[in-house]
């Protein structure tokens, strides 16, 4: 269980901010605690007089013990301070559970000794009703589940609230240490001696709140039934570990995990418990997250600028990413977990893998320069790796139903495989992807009407993928366009750019302006059957063209790329109608981007030469 040793490492290297909670509310949990809704908030003062009460609903951090974090139906186990009326007053069974509890440890603080005071008088119902919190005709069923916290206002406290006080949770935490009466045993995890945790911590996942990472250890429990003679054998990790490990995934989570569904995936530094760089964002994007200090005239360059320039740079403006001191001395190990739940009660780690930082940031950086490609925003080029969420978008489709939430999750648990291990992308994802792009008009926008921004999108998607594939498996792949290169696939999307660049262009001269998007031309119309049998389709597209080139006097520039491409086929090979691979794809895109580079003076000439 080294992922949770590395958890107990990380909460150690954190107690600063123990018991604080964030400017988004999450907070990593002392030892012994847990956090709990509130309905009722009373406040008494040092003597145990009662002050006032209001109706406030809040979320707070309140004492537990093993027992009370976990109990649920008619299990009476009592929370140590802050509980329901049920246990405060109406239910005598809970109520004397509650009160043998607070007897033993009040004298740790004197706050808890003036909610004991308080307690005793037993007028909490009838000082609510004066307050108006409870109505005089409520029966105690519908009252008793409401959950009370306690203040106590003390001259010069400036902190009247229990659940904000740290002390609190050190007087709670020394009276567990001085009265643990288990025997104690060998941990697991740490190795040390000390008390065996028999019913861990849930909560982890707030949208799964009574899953569990390790089953109780419970007499009944099958994990060690026929097996050990006790339980603590088959789980044997010390209590102390068990919360603080359970406390600093939960926060974690709360603070950085990528959530999909019940699905939650985390990578942190393990020695400062910070966020490591996302393995899932699009490489624009990762450099444009405020948390990462970087040098931004090296990320302008690495964003765009030259293909054959860009593995550099963008090695370069990873390394600039925090302490580059820190890398050279592989100081700061990496963690990255997976986590799902697999019934309302059980949750499991998926995936987990631990490395110094500068394997990780080169992994990172290798997965960044080899699933990349051209796109465009704001009328820029730009190289950059998709997102996973577009990558399994290319693959799968559009999410729809809640079906596509459990492909996504095993996509992602994929994803980590292919990020963070350095395995080899499955040629299934690139013919997915590739069929799917293959057939423009299943792009549709909300309102109707084909979306050609989603299509052309999902093109330089599958480029990338499709680059990362062929990288995979030896092959050299460049990002600009490789005008000598004869591989068939590759030729084949180059004369579909260029039928596609022809009508393109004869149709803006005729109208003053590019409709493609409402009137798409000719190949793209046929893209679907020309990526199934490339031959006898490309000859239905180039008669097709006639009265284009005709428009376009001949059009002997793209004529004259035509023949240059139609010279670089195999014998026998352009003649073939076997189905095009992701390839033809990449030679379209670089094809079609260098033709949209010259587009500007191409327009100009044309329009000279019909002036003439």
């Amino acid at each position: 269980m080294n992922w949770f040793n590395n958890l107990l490492v990380t909460y150690e290297s954190v107690l600063d901010i123990v018991g604080k909670p964030d400017q988004n509310g999450s907070v990593l949990l002392p030892t012994n605690h847990m956090l709990k809704n509130t309905d009722i908030h009373l406040s008494i003062d040092g003597e145990g007089k009662f002050k006032h009460a209001e109706h406030d609903k809040k979320e707070i951090i309140i004492p537990c013990t093993e027992d009370s974090q976990s109990r649920s139906g008619k299990v009476v186990s009592p929370h140590p301070l802050h509980e329901e009326l049920g246990y405060l007053y109406y239910d005598d069974t809970k109520r004397e559970a509650y009160f043998n509890q607070l007897e033993a440890w009040y004298n740790y603080h004197p706050k808890v000794e003036a909610v004991y005071k308080y307690l005793l008088e037993n007028t909490i119902i009838e000082d609510l009703r004066k307050s108006g919190i409870i109505d005089g005709e409520s029966s105690p069923e519908t009252v008793s589940k409401q959950f009370v916290r306690f203040s106590v206002e003390i001259l010069g406290d400036l902190n009247p609230n229990i659940w904000e006080d740290k002390s609190i949770f050190l007087a709670w935490n020394n009276y567990v240490t001085n009265n643990n009466i288990c025997a104690s045993s060998l941990c697991y995890v740490t190795g040390k001696t000390g008390k065996i945790m028999m019913k861990h911590p849930k909560r982890i996942v707030r949208s799964s709140a009574n899953a569990k990472l390790i089953s109780s250890n419970d007499k009944n429990n099958y994990t060690y039934r026929g097996r050990f003679t006790r339980p603590e054998q088959a789980n044997a990790i010390n209590a102390e570990s068990s919360w603080k490990a359970h406390a600093m995934l939960a926060y974690l989570i709360s603070t950085q995990g990528y959530k999909c569904d019940t699905q939650e995936i985390v990578a942190w530094s393990i020695n400062t418990g910070q966020a490591a760089l996302n393995p899932f964002e699009e490489t624009t994007r990762l450099f444009n997250d405020e948390s990462v200090i970087t040098n931004s005239d090296v990320i302008i360059e690495a964003q765009g600028g030259l293909a054959i320039d860009y593995a550099k740079k963008l090695r370069k403006a990873f390394l600039g990413m925090g302490n580059s001191q820190d890398l050279t001395n592989h100081i700061n190990p990496i963690a990255v977990i997976a986590i799902d739940v697999a019934t309302t009660g059980r949750m499991s780690v998926t995936f987990y893998q631990d490395m110094p930082e500068n394997d990780y940031i080169n992994r990172v950086i290798h997965w960044h320069e080899t699933c990349c490609w051209w796109f465009r925003d704001n009328g820029k080029d730009y190289i950059s790796a998709p997102s996973t969420d577009k990558i399994i978008e290319a693959v799968y489709g559009e999410p729809k139903g809640d079906g596509y939430n459990k492909i996504k999750k095993q996509a992602r648990e994929r994803m980590l495989h292919l990020i963070i291990n350095g395995e080899k992308l499955n040629r299934a994802w690139l013919n997915a992807a590739r069929n799917r792009v293959s057939n423009p008009f299943s792009y549709n926008k909300i309102d109707g009407g084909w979306d050609k921004r989603a299509w052309e999108s999902a093109i330089n998607i599958t480029c990338a993928i499709t680059k990362k594939y062929y990288v995979d498996n030896k092959e050299v792949v460049s990002l600009e366009l490789e005008n000598r290169r004869c591989d068939r696939d590759y030729l084949y999307g180059r004369l579909l750019a260029i039928a596609d660049k022809i009508e393109s262009h004869a149709r803006y001269l005729q109208t003053g302006k590019n409709d493609t998007e409402k009137r798409p031309t000719n190949a793209i119309r046929l893209m679907s059957a020309f990526s199934a049998k490339p031959f006898r389709t490309w000859s239905l597209i180039y008669n097709q063209l006639s009265p284009y080139i005709i428009r376009l006097n001949g059009a002997e520039g793209y004529q004259k790329r035509i023949d240059e491409i139609m010279s670089l086929f195999y014998n026998g090979e352009f003649e073939s109608d076997k189905p095009l691979n992701g390839k033809y794809l990449m030679g379209y895109s670089l094809q079609r981007r260098a033709l949209n580079q010259n587009n500007n003076m191409e327009v100009i000439r044309d329009e000279l030469d019909e002036k003439d």
